[in-house]
């Protein structure tokens, strides 16, 4: 009997003790060893060289911040989830991510689309969620848990018509974009900056992003007699386009938004690249010591440059870190925590200093880029 005793006590205290090691929290709290995120990308499919390029970005930053001691102590790490580019797949990404008490925050994702299928679930589950692009006006201040470290469409659109006015002098231009919330974005900030400059706009043809074939909008192009071709693509539509430009002849200045902006976009257009004309937010020729770390590093670790998806996704994990330590100089970090932070920002990187206004926008200006000789540098 007494034997029975000391057996059901001990018993009793293991379970005592699992219960309480079961009760520690989730990832989040300040004694776990990890603080766990989340990315919802294209990693495969017509877009996934931006997804791919963001996740090597912030895996790079990860690393060497876990290296130096994490976060308290506690080391950071990423879970993700390949969207493909279809929103029904970063709402389902994001959903299973919601639904993990121990994710603290999701980053993705690249594509407008697909980050509007995405904002109701994070916000719903009050998950602080941020962005390196989806500049679609229609995110501008959707949600107190997102935070956009891209300019918006609002702005994109407008900087393609002062590149147009400051290096072309164009007098009369056509615009082709994909039929989606990126292209109809573009295309309203566009046309109201175009008519400031007062430079007409002779067209706006829309076309669906999957097209390849573009020779019919091209010869209406053609037929126009205008100065220059402006493009709301993304590198695969874009280096198509401007492709088939060039083998139909048309020699006009292509004027492109910070999409073109990778080696795909090269790639694919091949000679035809030499020349254009976009919009991006770092490159890495930039002398400065920092960018050029960044950039040792990148091609040592992946084999290759790194283009500004990468450089922004660098800096995004190291925003998400430093709203980590403030989040967990207070106690444990949460979602709300690690929000209240995030709002707070203010990290100079190697893309500029992030800081968000009141909608969760980052504003900042965009340098001019071109193509020569197949590689890309700051066009004066």
């Amino acid at each position: 009997m007494e034997k029975n005793k000391r057996l059901l006590a001990l018993i009793l205290t293991l379970v005592f003790v699992v219960a309480i090691a079961g009760c520690g929290g989730g990832s989040g709290s300040s004694g776990d060893k990890k603080l766990t995120i989340a990315m919802v990308n294209p990693l495969s499919g017509d877009a996934a060289t931006y997804g791919v390029s963001h996740k090597n970005g912030m895996e790079l930053a990860r690393e060497e911040i876990n290296k130096a001691g994490g976060i308290k102590g506690q080391q950071i790490e990423i879970l993700f989830h390949d969207d493909s580019g279809d929103p029904k797949q970063a709402a389902a990404g994001a959903q299973k991510f919601a639904d993990q008490k121990n994710i603290l925050a999701i980053a993705g994702s690249c594509l407008s689309s697909s980050t509007l299928a995405m904002v109701p679930i994070t916000d719903k589950a009050k998950l602080p969620h941020t962005v390196v692009s989806s500049s679609t006006p229609k995110l501008s201040g959707i949600s107190p848990y997102f935070f956009r470290m891209a300019v918006q469409d609002d702005k994109v659109g407008g900087l393609m018509a002062d590149l147009v006015k400051e290096k072309i002098n164009a007098k009369k231009v056509v615009f082709l974009y994909p039929n989606n919330d990126y292209g109809k974005g573009l295309l309203t900030s566009l046309e109201s900056r175009l008519k400031e400059h007062g430079i007409a706009l002779a067209s706006s043809q829309a076309y669906l992003a999957t097209d390849k074939d573009f020779s019919a909008l091209l010869t209406a192009v053609k037929a126009q007699n205008v100065d220059a071709l402006v493009v709301g693509s993304t590198y695969t539509d874009g280096g198509l386009i401007t492709k088939q430009a060039r083998e139909m002849g048309l020699t006009i200045p292509i004027v492109g938004p910070t999409g073109l902006f990778s080696p795909k976009y090269v790639e694919i257009a091949g000679k035809a690249a030499e020349g254009a004309i976009f919009l991006g937010a770092f490159i890495a020729t930039n002398p400065d010591p920092a960018v050029q770390s960044f950039v040792k590093k990148y091609k040592e670790k992946f084999g290759m440059e790194p283009d500004t998806f990468a450089a922004l996704g660098y800096d995004q994990m190291y925003v998400l870190a430093k709203a980590m330590e403030e989040a967990a100089a207070k106690g444990a970090v949460s979602r709300e925590s690690l929000k209240e932070a995030m709002a707070k920002s203010n990290y100079k990187g190697i893309t500029g200093t992030v800081t968000f206004d009141a909608k969760g926008d980052w504003v900042r200006p965009y340098l001019y880029i071109t193509v020569k000789d197949g590689k890309f540098e700051l066009y004066k």
